[in-house]
């Protein structure tokens, strides 16, 4: 580590909602990814911390599926004058980086690395010695068919390719943020850009179904972009683009709707604030105070299920 890096005894207090979302699901859940993970990579932590850190680094398959669908279409956008870059080209290139990801996933398994150091990538259907279904395979297979092709006529890359169109950012990956109710939100763009007629056009790729949620995260992009690049609201528009169902939802915003998201993150803040010790140093509460879901279908698919299963029962 550089020597400019400082070593936080708790993690710095953020809100995405992306982290709700995990706090929804099951709070033991979000106790081992925003605290209980917390330096694992560190030598002299307990055995606890340095499990729950390997163990959130996995991802699944639909996980892979759109980080790397992300990639893809971040590579195309920057080479979009790129005659080569087809279709059928960004298909087989799916495939071939997926196919990768599994037999990478598969020689971790065999060789125990992952829990020695985990680099790269390990999916946890691999990782706790499954595999993946066929249902699985067929769907990423269809997926993959129907996302490049929605991304190729979505409205967004249709709007980007015309002359007057200008991109401002294209998922930059550096982990920018604004500061609501003193408290870090990321913001982490798909895609910005003005459109022929001027306005700043938000662009957030989806690869699954409809979420009740997109608007309200297209409305922190908006809080984001207003601060960034000192532009009124009224030169700001959303779009979710759908690629999987073909099908994209535009969304213009008012005052009420920052509002409501200002006053969504306080409330989600209290929320929040009810499981910490002390809340300038975000310390949490003891792990037991995060109580586990009792879905058993939801602990399948948990990436911590080895952590929970290995807790003495009475």
């Amino acid at each position: 580590m550089g020597s400019g890096y400082t070593i936080k005894t708790y993690p710095e207090k953020s809100w995405s909602i992306s982290k709700m979302k995990v706090m929804e699901n099951c709070y033991r859940e979000y106790y081992y990814t925003y605290y209980g993970s917390h330096n694992g990579w560190i030598d002299n932590v307990t055995d606890e911390q340095k499990v729950a850190w390997r163990l959130k680094k996995l991802t699944n398959i639909w996980l892979m599926f759109g980080d790397k669908l992300h990639d893809v279409i971040k590579k195309t956008i920057k080479n979009k004058h790129n005659l080569n870059i087809t279709p059928n080209y960004l298909k087989e290139y799916m495939r071939k980086v997926l196919n990768h990801g599994v037999k990478e996933s598969i020689e971790k398994y065999k060789d125990g690395l992952w829990d020695d150091y985990p680099r790269g990538e390990m999916l946890q259907e691999y990782y706790y010695g499954e595999k993946l279904d066929e249902e699985s395979v067929k769907e990423v297979k269809r997926r993959i068919e129907l996302c490049i092709d929605g991304f190729f006529n979505s409205k967004s890359y249709k709007d980007i390719l015309k002359e007057k169109s200008i991109v401002l950012e294209v998922d930059e990956g550096n982990f920018d943020y604004i500061f609501v109710h003193g408290v870090k939100v990321f913001a982490l763009i798909d895609m910005l850009y003005i459109n022929e007629d001027g306005y700043y056009v938000i662009t957030d790729w989806k690869t699954g179904k409809i979420g009740e949620h997109d608007r309200e995260q297209l409305l922190v992009y908006v809080l984001y972009v207003m601060k960034k690049y000192n532009v009124s609201l009224d030169k700001i528009k959303g779009r979710v683009e759908y690629l999987l169902l073909g099908e994209s939802a535009d969304y213009k915003f008012n005052e009420d709707d920052l509002m409501n998201i200002n006053h969504r993150i306080g409330l989600d803040l209290n929320v929040i604030d009810a499981f910490l010790i002390d809340k300038e140093l975000n310390q949490p509460r003891d792990k037991e105070y995060f109580r586990k879901c009792d879905s058993l279908n939801k602990c399948k698919k948990c990436r911590f299920k080895k952590l929970c299963m290995n807790e003495e029962v009475f």
